[in-house]
């Protein structure tokens, strides 16, 4: 392990030394690709602006996945315990919702790119395109952030993807078991007291998940690469190994999906090493 931890370091002093024309090569790669993509490809999802958001805002609390599939336009996916706490916001007006989704994704992604501003140009495609359909992964990005010091916002993640949960491993490898009892038991709380105003949510939930393995692009193997990632990441304290390694783990990687990534801007500095079981305060 140490052996690898000086190559990566070495690795990296090495690297830092081209940083400004790599990082101008990416920005560069970036704002190619985003436009090869929207005017050659002639994929724009601008024209089918809030497709993702729109399942969010009119969700049937009755019947909330039905007719629901991966990759289908406009469907629920996630927990009920989701589509409880977004219910109501189905009385607002669809542009009016839309607007509020957009700008608290625009917050979110200026504050996550604060340090390393130029990195909006490198993944621009990934960022248009989340902005445009409104899908979750700005959220979760904060929320992996956040979650070193404020565990219990591992509940996110966890009630909507699922695999993100790979991501509070980093607690138990550290043997930082309050961290992880907090994220634990936060996402349980939820899920129990979800599960108790609508039984029957869950069980349908349950049941689609079940029902839809087969388009899962690899996720065992991806899965246990991402399990790796974390518990290298929480021996060698870097915490920026952990929204790669969540990202890794999505049931589908969508090309929006990789402003996941942008969470690593945050925890790009190396954690001080802390003796195992220590509770990081």
């Amino acid at each position: 392990m140490l052996k690898v931890e000086h190559r990566l370091d070495a690795i990296g002093t090495s690297a830092a030394r081209f940083a400004r024309p790599v990082r101008d090569a990416l920005v560069v790669i970036g704002i190619g690709r985003a436009l090869w993509f929207f005017f050659v490809q002639g994929i724009r999802p601008w024209e089918f602006a809030g497709v993702d958001a729109r399942a969010y805002w009119r969700i049937d609390l009755a019947d909330p996945y039905a007719n629901s599939g991966v990759g289908d336009v406009s469907t629920y996916l996630y927990s009920p315990a989701f589509a409880q706490v977004m219910a109501p916001f189905g009385a607002l007006p669809f542009p009016v919702f839309f607007a509020l989704w957009t700008a608290l994704s625009v917050a979110l992604l200026v504050w996550l790119v604060r340090p390393w501003p130029w990195a909006v140009p490198i993944l621009a495609l990934p960022i248009i395109y989340e902005l445009c359909v409104g899908n979750v992964h700005f959220l979760i990005a904060a929320a992996i952030v956040i979650g070193f010091r404020l565990p219990s916002t591992w509940a996110f993640p966890i009630l909507t993807k699922i695999t993100p949960a790979v991501g509070v491993g980093w607690f138990l490898a550290r043997r930082e078991w309050r961290a992880f009892a907090v994220a634990v038991g936060t996402t349980a709380a939820i899920a129990g007291l979800s599960f108790l105003l609508d039984p029957t949510a869950w069980e349908d939930w349950i049941a689609f998940l079940l029902d839809s393995p087969g388009r899962s692009q690899l996720l065992v193997l991806r899965l246990a690469l991402a399990v790796g990632l974390v518990a290298f990441g929480a021996r060698t304290h870097r915490r920026w190994l952990v929204p790669v390694a969540v990202w890794i783990s999505l049931p589908v990687i969508w090309i929006n999906s990789w402003v996941i990534l942008l969470a690593v801007i945050r925890l790009r500095e190396r954690q001080a090493p802390s003796p195992p079981g220590a509770e990081r305060r």
